[in-house]
């Protein structure tokens, strides 16, 4: 048996019990179940009942680092803990909390039974009470059973404790996990049930501020991922209350509108423009709107936006405030152009070539890519006008912009001026609601392609002419005139000479779009380049195929000798005529069309071979037919001076009045 100290017993029935077990292992009877539950722990851990001071105290630094970590959780209990102790002051009780591994994190209460519960069981911040160590307490019960907790007296499994009533409640998180513990300890015979009652009331209370806090950080949270992704957005976004004053302004409404978001906010938007902002209307009328124009004079200069606004109503309907999206109309042009894939995708590295003719005309569009001047590209359908045209482009300072291109000879002439210089709404029949921009809007910032420029009606010559002079439109049915930064390169078929000889093309607009002019010779004058351009349109076409595709040479001294009217769309077309119908991964002559056959230069119909002159002269015709008489034209393409054409025509007794 024990010896056990002699002391004052407040239960001395319990005692008794208490003893026996510990000597003898008998269980006595009336004993709160989750006591004796604790106890036999305590046994089967091998817990010395004649002890009870805690064998482990943290460290100084780890107990920093614990306390560190723990300041939220405490600054909150810490309140609770003062305004319990202020009811028990000078009775001689402690309040204690404890975090979920039982580690003291602060206690307070009487000095002079502060310093007792620290001399008689290390009762201190850092001192750990788990069960193994310390035995039945309300701090180890609390944890393990998940509840309060009161323990008085003898049924604490150590001796050392068991002068002392304790009390505890355990604090959970919004997640209901145990976080901490909340207790109380006096001498045991101050036990009294308010104890618990009023840790039960305090815990309810700090888990009802944990609940807030973490109620309150998700909100932060969830407003600064709100306020970032508000941010991020390109639109700018400004907020009013029912009495017009800004209650918030994103960083892109504050580029868009030169103010400074923080000092806007608390301010009526007049105050800080210099015109009335829309959104006043709307505040006043009640009525929003989606995705409407505006086209705004300021001090600062012309602003166009695309805007919405959205009116914010209350439960019993009432304005309480009002939500104004807008975006400026040039980043509106940049998204659709991107959408709709206006731009430019070929540079100079796609211009396939050596001959000293496309040399040449490639080195004069480096030199107008260089330039901010307009360009007239000329040559014959097909010889890639618009590939220079997107070369010119990209290497230039406006890469970055729209690349608009035009055929001014698909358009129906009924559309033509509101395609191009856009329109209000109702401005015709069927006009779209809200209007629409031109092609010069959309290409504002970059360049605009006009394709076979000759072909476009005398009348709407004037306008556009008024448009490159001026750098502005204005939209059909509309008063206003918009702004309007673009580059024109213009290409066409046509002998633009001729055309001012004949009226049909105004001389004035010829010398605005012929600044910088750019020549594209026909394949048919490039004879170097013909083999580099077959291999290379036969690799691209073999991209799509198993078969890598060869040209027989037989086959490629055809496409040599052949004119090319069509020129390099014509040749590209062959090719992927012959690798439909090839056989094996060889083109042969019979896969090409019937007509490269039987035009190639080099045989005459009945498969003879033609002389010298024969094949002067036939290239004399045809060069003069392609350029439908025009002999500079013709002696251009063929290479050779105006004057030694003129010798040839009549050595060879050619009638040009015949074409």
């Amino acid at each position: 048996m024990c010896s056990m100290p002699s002391r004052v017993h407040y239960n001395s029935a319990l005692f008794n019990g208490w003893r026996k077990f510990v000597e003898e292992g008998i269980e006595p009877e009336g004993l709160r179940p989750g006591i004796l539950a604790s106890w036999q722990r305590c046994r089967a851990l091998g817990v010395n009942p004649l002890g009870g001071k805690t064998p482990v105290i943290l460290p100084a630094d780890r107990l920093f680092q614990l306390l560190e970590q723990k300041r939220p959780l405490i600054d909150v209990v810490k309140p609770y803990m003062d305004k319990i102790y202020g009811f028990v002051k000078g009775s001689g009780f402690i309040i204690f909390l404890a975090d979920a591994e039982a580690i003291i994190l602060h206690v307070q209460g009487d000095r002079e039974i502060l310093d007792d519960v620290r001399a008689s069981s290390s009762f201190k911040a850092g001192a750990d009470w788990k069960e193994k160590n310390v035995g039945t307490t309300s701090v180890g019960m609390a944890l393990i059973e998940g509840k309060p907790i009161q323990i008085a007296g003898e049924e604490h499994y150590c001796l050392d404790h068991q002068r002392w009533t304790c009390s505890a409640v355990p604090i959970r998180n919004p997640a209901g996990e145990i976080v901490a513990v909340l207790g109380m300890a006096g001498s045991a015979e101050k036990v009294h049930c308010h104890t618990l009652g009023m840790l039960v009331a305090a815990g309810m209370a700090v888990e009802n501020q944990l609940q807030v806090l973490e109620t309150t950080d998700k909100l932060v949270v969830t407003m600064r991922h709100h306020r970032a992704v508000i941010d991020s957005v390109s639109e700018g976004i400004l907020a009013v209350n029912n009495k017009g004053i800004i209650t918030y302004m994103n960083d892109s409404a504050g580029k868009i509108l030169l103010l400074d978001p923080q000092e806007a906010i608390g301010k009526n938007p007049s105050e800080l423009l210099d015109f009335r902002p829309v959104i006043l209307d709307v505040l006043e009328s009640g009525v929003g709107y989606s995705d409407k124009e505006y086209i705004i004079q300021s001090k600062r200069g012309r602003m166009h936006f695309i805007k919405s606004a959205v009116p914010i109503r209350g439960e019993d309907g009432q304005i309480e405030g009002v939500v104004d999206i807008f975006r400026e109309i040039k980043q509106v042009k940049r998204l659709v152009n991107q959408m709709v894939g206006a731009h430019a995708r070929f540079t100079f590295n796609d211009i396939v070539g050596v001959s000293r003719e496309i040399m040449e005309a490639k080195r004069l569009a480096m030199m107008a890519a260089r330039s901010s001047s307009n360009v007239l590209i000329t040559g014959e359908s097909g010889t890639g006008k618009e590939l220079f045209a997107q070369a010119i482009h990209n290497a230039s300072s406006r890469s970055q912009g729209p690349f608009i291109a035009v055929n001014c000879g698909a358009i129906p002439r009924e559309l033509i001026e509101s395609e191009f210089f856009g329109y209000e709404e109702g401005a015709f029949t069927g006009a779209r609601q809200g209007g629409r921009p031109g092609k010069f809007e959309m290409a504002s910032g970059g360049s605009i392609f006009l394709d076979e420029i000759g072909e476009m009606p005398l009348d709407l010559q004037v306008r556009l002419l008024r448009v490159i002079q001026e750098r502005e439109v204005t939209r059909v049915g509309g008063s206003k005139t918009i702004p309007v930064d673009v580059r024109v390169i213009a290409a066409t078929n046509k002998d633009l000479a001729r055309e001012m000889a004949e009226r049909n093309f105004r001389e004035d607009l010829y010398w605005r779009l012929n600044v910088i002019n750019i020549y594209i010779p026909p394949l048919q004058q490039r004879g170097d380049d013909i083999e580099l351009l077959a291999n290379h349109f036969l690799e691209k076409l073999c991209r799509g195929h198993s078969v890598k595709y060869k040209i027989d040479k037989k086959t490629m001294d055809i496409l040599k000798s052949y004119p090319w009217p069509g020129n390099v769309r014509e040749l590209e077309n062959a090719l992927e005529r012959a690798v439909n119908f090839a056989e094996g991964d060889l083109i042969l002559p019979h896969h090409l069309p019937k007509n490269l056959l039987t035009k190639s230069r080099g045989a005459n119909r009945s498969g003879r071979v033609m002389t010298l002159e024969q094949s002067e002269k036939q290239a004399i015709l045809e060069a003069i037919r392609f350029s439908r008489g025009n002999l500079s034209k013709t002696a251009q393409l063929l290479g050779i001076a105006r004057n030694t054409l003129y010798s040839k025509i009549q050595k060879y007794g050619i009638e040009c009045k015949t074409f």
